[in-house]
C-alpha cells in the first residue's frame, strides 16, 4: 500500500512537470513532390508551409514513414532532413527543407505518400504535433526517353531525302539514377522487306541528360522510293521505339525531250533537246542509242554535267544513215536510270551519181553510161539532164524527169560526136533539193590510115631492087622518090626543050634504059623522130 502511494505522487510529480499539449493536429503543407528510383536515393529540397492559425515559437522535427495508397506502412526507406528544429514559425510562413531519401530496390513502383512528423510550441509553452504530407514517386526504371526525331542533315526542313545525302536521327535520354546504365541503341533503313541500312551499339548512359544520335546514309543504290526508318533503345528496365517514313528522291527529274527537226538531210545537223530540273550539281551520263529497222546503227555515250535549277541538255543525233531512225535517250549515273524518252526522225539522202563511164562503139559514136545511186529506202523523183560542148558549140542538150529506185540506177546514152576533137561532156542530177554533177571530157582518135605497100623497081644489068617502107617511115621514102621522080622528069624536059631551039640535031639511039630517066637510089633523109611516132628499127 505504502509503495502504490509513493508511485502516485512520482507521477503527479511528471505530469506536472510536464507543458500542457493540444488535442488539435496542425498540418504543414506542401506543393513538391519527389521522385526515388528503387535501389537509389534522391536529394532536393521541398518547401513546408504552416497552413494552420498558429505561429510555433520551436518547431522539432521528429520521425517519417512512408505509407501506400492503402495506408499500409512501406519498410525499406531512410530519409535525411536538414534543418530538424525550426524556430519562429509563424502562421503562413513557408521554410525550405533538403532532404535525402533512399529506398531498397525491392520496393514495387507506384506513388506513395511520405510522412514527416514535427512537434511544435508556441509562446505559451502548448505543444502540437504537426505532420507534412510529401508525395513519393517511386520508378523501376532509372532511365526516362525522350522524343526522337530525324531531319536530313544536308537540308534541314526537308520532308525528303536526296540519294547520297544523310538523315540523321536523335533522342534524349534521361538517367535520373546515379549511376551508369548501359543500353542498347539501334536504326535502319528499309523498304519492302529489305533492310538497305543497319546499325547497333552499346552505349551507357551517364547520370542526367543523354543524347543518342544516329547517322544514316542514304545510298546512290536506293532506288527512288518511301522507306522506313526505324530507331529502337532499351534495356532491362525498359526501351523505347521511334519510325517514320523517308521518302527518298534522285533529285534529278526529265521534265522534257524535244527535237530540233522530225526531217534532215543526210550528214546534217539534228538535235534533242532535254529539259531537267534539279535539286542538287551532279555529273550524268548521257547515253543515245540509235536504231533502223530495229538494228543498231550508232551508240554513244556523253558525260554532262547538271546543276540546280531547270537545265537543258543537247544530245546530238546521228544523221550519218538515211531512213527512218529512232533514238533512244538516258540519263544514267553510275549505271542507275535517271530518266529516259525516245525521239524518231526521218534522214533523207539526196541521191547523185557516182560514176560515168563511156566506150567508142563506131569511129564517131560513143556510148555514156551513167550509175546513180539511191540511198534511201523508197522511191525518189529527180531530174537528169546532160549537156554536150565541143569548140565552144552546144551538140546535145535535154534534161528529163526520172524516178530512181532504191538502191544503183543506171542510165545509157549513145552520142555521135566529132573525131579529132576535145568534146566536154556534163551529167547532172537533181532530187530533193540537191543537184550532183559530173564533168569531163574525151577525144575521139581519127581512124589510123590503111597501110600501103610500095614497090620501086630499078633494071639494071645485073639486079632488081624492091623496097617495101612500113608505117610513117614508108610513107616518107615513097614522098621523097615521087619528088626526085618529078625533077628529073622537069629537068629532061626543059633540057629538050631548049636544046631543040638552038640546034636540031639527031638523037641517038639511046641505050636501054629505065622509061622514066637514068634513076639514082636518094639519099637516107635525116629527121628527128616525134615522140608519137615509131621509131625506126
Amino acid at each position: 500500500m505504502r509503495k502504490t502511494a509513493v508511485a502516485f505522487i512520482l507521477l503527479m510529480l511528471v505530469m506536472a512537470l510536464l507543458p500542457r499539449s493540444s488535442a488539435q493536429f496542425v498540418s504543414f503543407t506542401t506543393n513538391d513532390e519527389i521522385t526515388l528510383l528503387r535501389g537509389d536515393y534522391s536529394s532536393g529540397t521541398i518547401m513546408l508551409t504552416n497552413a494552420g492559425g498558429f505561429s510555433f515559437k520551436v518547431v522539432s522535427y521528429q520521425k517519417f514513414w512512408v505509407e501506400d495508397a492503402d495506408g499500409n506502412k512501406i519498410p525499406g526507406f531512410n530519409l535525411t532532413i536538414k534543418p530538424t528544429i525550426f524556430t519562429d514559425w509563424t502562421s503562413q510562413k513557408t521554410y525550405s527543407v533538403s532532404y535525402n531519401i533512399s529506398c531498397v530496390s525491392n520496393v514495387s513502383g507506384g506513388t506513395y505518400t511520405l510522412y514527416l512528423r514535427f512537434l511544435a510550441y508556441t509562446a505559451d509553452n502548448s505543444m502540437y504535433i504537426v505532420h507534412a504530407t510529401v508525395p513519393l514517386h517511386i520508378i523501376e526504371s532509372a532511365l526516362n526517353f525522350g522524343v526522337a526525331d530525324a531531319y536530313v542533315k544536308e537540308r534541314p526542313g526537308s520532308s525528303y531525302a536526296l540519294n547520297g545525302e544523310t538523315v540523321v536521327v536523335f533522342s534524349h535520354v534521361d538517367n535520373i539514377g546515379h549511376s551508369d546504365v548501359t543500353v542498347e541503341a539501334s536504326v535502319s533503313l528499309s523498304s519492302n522487306g529489305k533492310v538497305y541500312f543497319f546499325e547497333n551499339r552499346t552505349l551507357a548512359m551517364k547520370p542526367g541528360d543523354n543524347l543518342v544520335r544516329f547517322e544514316v546514309p542514304v545510298g546512290y543504290d536506293l532506288p527512288e522510293g518511301t522507306y522506313r526508318l526505324e530507331y529502337r533503345i532499351g534495356y532491362d528496365g525498359g526501351s523505347y521505339r521511334y519510325s517514320r517514313e523517308i521518302p527518298v528522291r534522285f533529285g534529278v527529274k526529265l521534265v522534257g525531250l524535244s527535237l530540233q527537226s522530225d526531217v534532215v538531210k543526210l550528214g546534217e545537223k539534228n538535235r534533242a533537246y532535254l529539259t531537267l530540273l534539279s535539286e542538287r550539281t551532279v555529273g550524268l551520263n548521257l547515253t543515245v542509242e540509235t536504231y533502223r529497222n530495229g538494228s543498231l546503227v550508232s551508240n554513244t555515250t556523253t558525260p554532262v554535267t547538271v546543276k540546280g535549277g531547270t537545265d537543258v541538255i543537247e544530245a546530238e543525233l546521228p544523221t550519218n544513215v538515211s531512213g527512218n531512225l529512232t533514238s533512244v535517250i538516258e540519263l544514267t549515273f553510275d549505271g542507275r536510270v535517271i530518266g529516259s524518252g525516245k525521239v524518231s526522225y526521218k534522214v533523207q539522202a539526196p541521191p547523185v551519181i557516182r560514176n560515168v563511164t563511156y566506150e567508142r562503139v563506131s569511129d564517131e559514136e560513143v556510148l555514156f553510161k551513167i550509175t546513180m545511186e539511191n540511198p534511201n529506202y523508197e522511191e525518189v523523183q529527180g531530174e537528169f539532164g546532160y549537156r554536150i560542148v565541143a569548140d565552144g558549140n552546144v551538140l546535145y542538150k535535154d534534161s528529163l524527169q526520172s524516178v530512181l529506185k532504191p538502191g544503183t540506177n543506171e542510165v545509157s546514152l549513145k552520142f555521135e560526136l566529132p573525131v579529132g576533137k576535145v568534146v566536154e561532156y556534163e551529167f547532172t542530177l537533181s532530187a530533193m533539193g540537191e543537184t550532183s554533177t559530173s564533168k569531163g571530157e574525151l577525144y575521139l582518135q581519127p581512124p589510123a590510115p590503111p597501110t600501103t605497100t610500095t614497090t620501086t623497081t630499078t633494071t639494071t644489068a645485073s639486079n632488081t631492087t624492091t623496097t617495101t617502107p612500113s608505117g610513117a617511115s614508108g610513107g616518107l621514102w615513097i614522098g621523097l622518090v615521087i619528088v626526085a621522080f618529078l625533077l628529073l622528069v622537069a629537068g629532061a624536059f626543059y633540057y629538050t626543050r631548049e636544046g631543040g631551039k638552038s640546034k636540031k640535031r639527031t638523037r641517038p639511039k639511046p641505050k636501054r634504059r629505065s622509061p622514066l630517066g637514068r634513076f639514082r637510089r636518094p639519099k637516107e633523109p635525116k629527121f628527128k623522130e616525134n615522140k608519137e611516132l615509131p621509131k625506126k628499127k
